[in-house]
């Protein structure tokens, strides 16, 4: 009799013993992070389009130049771009070859005012014009792709390109009349790579197709913390009108030629010092 009892207390025994481990097992908590908690899209309720600006502009670092001031040079003029809270206010200066005179341009909410040797110039209504918008266009390629959250933008998501063998998200931006400055009528197209969300090319026409540009970006590197980026400038010779829409498949076809390179550089952060 106690042979018989002896080897059931040895298996109740046994089985309190793995009851109990299998309780601790299921009360340790775990130290792994949920896979949807650590790879959360922050963006994802974006609309698509407005969702691929967002990761492109926090993967370039510029998701602070709302509140900045940088400093850069391009080709013979140095610029600066100063911004709180959307009162901005972009510069540019360089002396004249010619005459030796200091001159700067100074770009604000307000508009456009120049300063040659300290003292402002009088200037027509289409030369002030015709300067801001030179000034404007520099400032805004130089920071891409941050200008694309501005309220003026109009964009939208067209699906994916192959450009050189990359496959590419391709972006349609358009303007509201209002807020979208006297080239509201141009079309542009962006195309960024899916996995890193940096800006590989750009395409343009003016109003009517006209004027066609398109550029590959080249050199992208981080200067002053913001990552940047220089193009190679391509059009079509005799400029015909062209959509816009064109001008990669001709590129992939290599029936553009280039036409000129945009390099910015000597960048510098002023942030701290404003």
């Amino acid at each position: 009799m106690v042979e018989k009892i002896m080897p059931l207390l040895l298996l109740a025994l046994i089985a309190s013993v793995l009851a109990a481990c299998n309780d601790q097992a299921t009360e340790a908590p775990s130290l792994e992070v949920p896979a949807s908690e650590s790879t959360a899209d922050p963006y994802a309720e974006l609309p698509q389009a407005e969702r691929i600006i967002a990761l492109a502009v926090e993967a370039s670092k510029l998701t602070e130049l709302d509140s900045a001031a940088y400093t850069f040079r391009f080709r013979d003029k140095e610029y600066g771009y100063e911004n709180l809270g959307g009162q901005f206010k972009y510069e540019r200066w360089w002396t004249d070859s010619v005459s030796g005179d200091q001159i700067r341009d100074v770009l604000t909410n307000i508009g456009l005012q120049r300063f040659t040797n300290g003292t402002i110039t009088t200037l027509s209504a289409k030369d002030s014009a015709a300067y801001a918008n030179s000034v404007n266009s520099v400032i805004y390629f130089a920071f891409m792709p941050y200008p694309l959250q501005d309220p003026a933008v109009r964009a939208e998501y067209l699906g994916q390109e192959t450009i050189r063998g990359e496959i590419l998200d391709k972006l349609g931006i358009t303007f509201a009349a209002e807020g979208g400055g006297q080239d509201y009528e141009d079309e542009f197209r962006y195309w960024f790579d899916p996995s890193s969300h940096q800006l590989k090319y750009l395409a343009y026409t003016e109003a009517g197709n006209k004027a066609p540009r398109f550029r590959q970006a080249f050199n992208e590197r981080e200067e002053a913390g913001i990552m940047v980026r220089d193009y190679h400038n391509f059009h079509i010779p005799k400029n015909p009108p062209t959509p816009v829409d064109e001008l990669a498949p001709r590129f992939n076809e290599g029936n553009l030629k280039l036409l000129s390179e945009i390099i910015a550089e000597e960048y510098r952060d002023l942030s701290g010092q404003k």
